[in-house]
C-alpha cells in the first residue's frame, strides 16, 4: 500500500500481506453469523422469553417486537454473513442497535458487563461500516457485480 506508514520492522510485511484480503469478510461473516445466531435462538427458541423480555423494559405488545427484532436479526444477519444485499441488510441492523443502545443500554452506562452501551456500540460501528463500505470482493453482491 503506497499511502500506508512505513514498517518499523519491514520484514513483517510478509506477516500481514497474506492476510490483508481476507480480514474484513471475516469481519462481516462474524458479525452477520453472530446476529443470525441471536435472531434463531429468538424465532425458534424462546420467542416468549423475549417477549417478557421486551414487555419488562417498558415495550408493548412483546411478542410482535420480539418477531420483528428476531426476523431482522436472523434475515439481516444472514444477508450480512454472505454479503447479499449488504447495504439494505446493514441499515436496519445499524437502526436496530442505536435503538437499542439509546433505549436500554445507555442506562446502564459504557461498560458491557453491567449491560452498558459498549457491546452494541461496538457492532453498530461494524453494520456502520457495511452500510457506507458494502460486501466488498469476497460478497454475493461483487460476485454478481450489483451492489445498492
Amino acid at each position: 500500500m503506497a499511502d500506508a506508514p512505513k514498517l518499523i520492522v519491514p520484514p513483517c510485511r510478509h506477516l500481514y500481506d497474506p492476510f490483508r484480503p481476507i480480514t474484513e469478510p471475516l469481519i462481516r461473516l462474524m458479525a452477520g453469523g453472530s446476529l443470525a445466531y441471536h435472531g434463531y435462538q429468538i424465532m425458534f427458541g424462546n420467542i416468549e422469553g423475549a417477549a417478557r423480555f421486551f414487555e419488562s423494559i417498558g415495550y408493548e405488545r412483546g411478542l410482535m417486537w420480539a418477531t420483528v427484532v428476531g426476523v431482522l436479526e436472523l434475515v439481516c444477519g444472514i444477508l450480512l454473513a454472505v454479503g447479499l444485499f449488504t447495504r439494505v441488510a446493514a441499515g436496519p441492523i445499524l437502526v436496530f442497535l442505536v435503538v437499542a443502545i439509546v433505549t436500554y443500554h445507555w442506562d446502564f452506562g459504557y461498560n458491557w458487563e453491567s449491560r452498558g452501551i459498549e457491546y452494541p456500540l461496538f457492532w453498530a460501528l461494524v453494520a456502520f461500516h457495511f452500510l457506507v463500505r458494502g460486501g466488498g470482493p469476497w460478497s454475493v453482491d461483487w460476485l454478481i457485480g450489483r451492489e445498492i
